[in-house]
């Protein structure tokens, strides 16, 4: 096949990142995929949950989250069974009942797939829990994936087809020539390509400023526990006012918490006690299950709460890929990304994303 010309410098080998990288590679580009870390994933993404969720955003937010949760299944198919995705669905439940049956009516609306379960369907979905509601969400079409290695496959198969892949190569500054990015400065040299994509998450600001371009990413740490457990007792993700959790493997549970506050009570290692607590107290057959380890990520969360996707008018050169939550968006950001680097056409779904909002 022949090779696009053009070469891009994508920087960032989380999720995102990996994702443009693949999905340029497989289009025949001329990639260059950079991070300051020896491995891929070793930002945020080998801290996240990784819940591909719709959740419950106005439109049209709403349908670009349902798009890129198709985005996944076609990944799915185009990798040939090689990206593992555990489609077992979500189990939800709240304080105040009257909140499910509320997002019910708008999933109705919307023509989401989520509708209510009966305590005796709760029991059947996951047997092994204690404390059983009157009602929970179902959402039959949710999922979740291994972050880490489904990022590192993106970046095996970008390299396959050709993608030059340059770990522990840290990106020190942009380099500019007039109103247009022209590459990278980086701790091993300098690097030159047609155009440039940051995947950068909370590092993407500083980069971008000295262009005059204030971009107000926000980080949000959240916190991300594994737990060793003896056996299989979680059959889905299960959501509830104590606790997010998903089965990893048989012998991996992994919990989700937002970061509270600085104090000792809500420190990460104090929030991962109270989760195992809640974990033994409201399931069977944990008595064997033991923290591993606690990771707090820093989320990439622009100040509005929208994905940041595209070029910027009067910086040449230049396309920004910063999102939040990442592993959802990744597959479909990743395949308009290099759809528009590669076109020069603009996808008119990217229209609400686009860096220019913040001018």
């Amino acid at each position: 096949m022949t090779t696009n010309p053009c070469h891009i410098i994508v920087v960032g080998t989380g999720i995102v990142g990996a994702s443009v990288a693949y999905h340029l590679s497989q289009r025949n580009a001329r990639v260059t995929l950079l991070d300051g870390a020896s491995q891929p994933a070793r930002g945020v993404t080998d801290k996240s949950f990784a819940w591909i969720t719709a959740g419950h955003v106005a439109e049209p937010h709403l349908s670009f989250r349902k798009q890129a949760i198709a985005e996944w299944h076609r990944l799915e198919d185009e990798l040939s069974g090689k990206l593992k995705i555990d489609w077992s669905g979500a189990l939800s439940w709240f304080k105040d009942e009257a909140e499910a049956e509320r997002i019910v009516r708008e999933a109705g609306r919307s023509g989401s797939k989520v509708h209510l379960v009966s305590r005796k369907e709760i029991n059947y979905l996951e047997p092994y829990l204690k404390a059983v509601p009157n009602q929970a969400l179902f959402a039959q079409d949710e999922g979740a994936l291994d972050p880490t290695r489904t990022t590192e496959l993106l970046v095996a198969v970008a390299r396959e087809a050709g993608a030059s892949v340059q770990l522990g190569t840290r990106v020190l500054s942009l380099t500019t020539s007039g109103s247009r990015v022209t590459g990278v400065v980086t701790a091993n040299g300098t690097l030159t390509a047609d155009m440039l994509v940051l995947a950068t998450g909370t590092g993407t600001a500083v980069l971008c400023e000295p262009l005059g371009l204030k971009l107000p990413i926000d980080a949000s740490p959240a916190i991300l526990m594994r737990f060793y457990t003896e056996h299989r007792f979680v059959n889905r993700i299960v959501s509830n006012p104590l606790m997010e959790i998903r089965a990893a493997s048989d012998n991996l549970l992994l919990a989700a918490e937002d970061f509270i506050n600085e104090s000792v009570e809500n420190s990460p290692q104090a929030i991962a006690d109270r989760t195992l607590k809640a974990i033994k107290e409201h399931w069977n057959g944990t008595e064997q299950t033991r923290l591993i380890d606690v990771r707090v990520g820093e989320r990439p969360v622009p100040q509005d709460g929208l994905p940041v996707i595209g070029q910027t008018a009067g910086i040449g050169g230049l396309y920004i890929t910063v999102m939040h939550p990442g592993v959802l968006l990744a597959a479909l950001a990743g395949r308009l990304a290099a759809s528009e680097l590669l076109s020069g056409q603009q996808e008119s779904i990217l229209a609400a994303y686009r860096p220019g909002r913040f001018r």
